[in-house]
């Protein structure tokens, strides 16, 4: 069964859309790594090719 919550994908970032390093604000294409947390939660770990910094972003999957 496929469940849908729109309040969640209306949040989420557009498939296409690039990511913005918080240190220097180039544009960031792909994660490194990404990882599934089982609290419900996706985690993004990125590295700026501009500046070398490394971010981390996360995605909560379930509502609190």
């Amino acid at each position: 069964m496929l469940h849908c919550n729109a309040a969640k994908l209306a949040s989420a970032r557009p498939l296409g859309s690039t990511a913005r390093c918080p240190h220097c604000g180039d544009c960031m294409v792909a994660p490194v790594v990404s990882e599934f947390v089982e609290d419900g939660e996706i985690r993004h770990h990125w590295e700026c090719d501009a500046c070398g910094e490394i971010s981390t972003t996360s995605i909560p999957l379930c509502s609190p």
